[in-house]
């Protein structure tokens, strides 16, 4: 039975004439009666007694036009919540490292929300081997790493740079570090690592292997879970750490801390964005919308 078909019967059951519907719906009278003639073959019932004062129900007619006002309603009631069923799927699960998803991103979403009002976004994050897990097995949308080598075995996902998250060496600009050190100088001091698989640890040994290095070299090493964590010992003057520079923009700005450099050792992770090659058209969309505005949305 063709709901549009049901809808014209209903209105002309209760208007009691043809012409005034077909005006009012933007159709001839023919057509209408074509349509009216689409649902008695459906229901294989004789609907409505025409004459030249208008039109009038058979029996059937009549049982029809009763359910039909129910059945109209519940099929806009229906359509209204697959609509809105399908706004609340355009939820888009991302997961990045640490200093990105906590750093960067937040701002690249809200002014992607800008474009896209109905999307929603997820941000977590986690290690480079978890976020190309993660994406892989279809848990989130898209995934950010920061690394210096991503390995992905499913052809199924794309992996592209976005950018460069730049590691810096920070200390509190009050303290007797000078703006430049030695190798041998930074294993001296006391450097404030990151426990777990961390790319600026895993940054961090690679440099000191080329060197020579190993973690045992140390003389002072302190582990912490979060980037937050390091920064309050960084101001309570317990020791120096590699951090990303958009998380100490604002410290550095106000001369709080200092960049301190150390020749031939390069921090700096590539931004590596993940996503599936199938992808749904929402996703798709956020997809290229980054692609344009890239880090430049970053916070």
């Amino acid at each position: 039975m063709n709901i549009d078909s049901l809808k014209y019967f209903f209105l002309i059951a209760k208007e009691g004439n043809i012409s005034g519907v077909a005006k009012e719906v933007h159709l001839s009278q023919s057509a209408l009666s074509q349509q009216i003639q689409k649902l008695e073959n459906d229901l294989d019932k004789k609907l409505l007694i025409r004459s030249n004062r208008g039109v009038a129900l058979t029996t059937t007619g009549k049982i029809v036009y009763k359910f039909a006002e129910n059945i109209l309603r519940t099929y806009d009631k229906m359509m209204q919540e697959i609509e809105e069923a399908e706004k609340t799927a355009t939820v888009i699960k991302i997961v990045a490292c640490q200093s990105i998803a906590d750093y960067a991103l937040p701002c690249s979403l809200i002014k992607a929300n800008g474009s896209f009002p109905n999307h929603k976004y997820e941000l977590t994050s986690n290690s480079t081997i978890q976020i190309v897990s993660d994406v892989t097995n279809n848990i989130c949308d898209v995934g950010f790493s920061c690394d210096v080598d991503v390995h992905i075995d499913d052809p199924g996902v794309v992996s592209i740079k976005v950018g460069e998250n730049a590691i810096v060496l920070i200390a509190k600009n009050d303290d007797d570090i000078p703006d430049v050190i030695t190798v041998e100088e930074l294993i001296e001091r006391c450097l404030i690592t990151f426990t777990g698989k961390s790319n600026i640890t895993n940054a961090l040994m690679k440099n000191l292997s080329r060197l020579g290095y190993s973690q045992s070299s140390l003389s002072c090493s302190l582990s912490v879970e979060s980037i937050e964590s390091a920064k309050k010992l960084i101001n309570r003057k317990f020791g120096i750490a590699f951090l990303p520079y958009i998380s100490v923009k604002e410290e550095l700005y106000k001369k709080q801390w200092k960049t301190v450099k150390v020749p031939d050792f390069n921090m700096n992770l590539d931004v590596t964005m993940l996503y599936k090659r199938k992808c749904p058209d929402y996703v798709s969309d956020f997809v290229a919308w980054f692609k344009s505005n890239g880090p430049e949305s970053f916070c």
